[in-house]
């Protein structure tokens, strides 16, 4: 085998150096202007937001007196609109007057509360004594007529309503005269010539026999 000539070895390349690291002197400065930055916007920030508060504030202000001003306005015209309605009105019209209201008619007055006296529609006669008149108003009694003069006799037991008339009069010598009877009309007449009252006579003697019993119309008379 032949022995072959030796080549000479090429120097193989020396390594590349090792990268450099960043130097720190040039990485400070860099933070520094970010946290800058941060500070800046923050104040800027809070500057705008107070900003907007204190306009907020304003406008709220603003609208609060405003508000106040109106209402003021409001009150203040609405009170003189009142009294320019009050003092322009006008004046409402004029009630009619009523015509007074007719009084009530007295009420009539009652014939039992007639003065005056009653004539029988039959004289009847009682021991030689004719029976003529008979008075409720104002004294009650009874009259007889004997030989030219007159007799009255007045009466202890009597009722006198606007219905009924109820007596018993003593007769001197003779006994007692009953008279119960009722009128005719209740509202007082002004006829001479009809019956006002219609009642039952009766006389009893001295005994308490019945001498005289029987029904009478009465017609009134003024007082003489």
């Amino acid at each position: 085998m032949e022995n072959l000539p030796l080549l000479p070895l090429e120097p193989s390349p020396p390594p590349p150096p090792p990268p450099t690291p960043a130097a720190p002197a040039e990485s400070e400065p860099a933070t520094e202007d970010v946290r800058g930055r941060a500070v800046a916007a923050a104040a800027a920030t809070v500057a705008r937001l107070k900003t907007a508060v204190a306009t907020v504030g304003n406008f709220i202000r603003r609208r609060r007196r405003a508000v106040i001003i109106g209402t003021t306005v409001v009150v203040v015209g609405g009170a003189g609109v009142f009294v320019a309605l009050q003092t322009t009105a006008p004046p409402p019209p004029p009630v009619a007057e009523q015509p007074p209201a007719a009084a009530a008619p007295p009420p009539r007055p009652l014939q039992a509360d007639a003065e005056g006296y009653y004539e029988p529609g039959y004289q009847f006669s009682v021991a030689d004594r004719r029976f003529t008149r008979l008075t409720l108003r104002p004294d009650p009694s009874i009259r007889f007529v004997r030989t030219g003069t007159r007799q009255e006799y007045g009466c202890s037991d009597v009722t006198i309503t606007p219905q009924i008339v109820r007596m018993i009069c003593d007769i001197e010598r003779v006994g007692t005269m009953t008279i119960d009877g009722r009128f005719v009309t209740r509202v007082a007449t002004t006829a001479m010539d009809a019956p006002a009252i219609s009642a039952l006579l009766t006389v009893r003697n001295m005994r308490g026999e019945v001498v005289y019993s029987a029904r009478d119309n009465f017609v009134w008379r003024p007082p003489e």
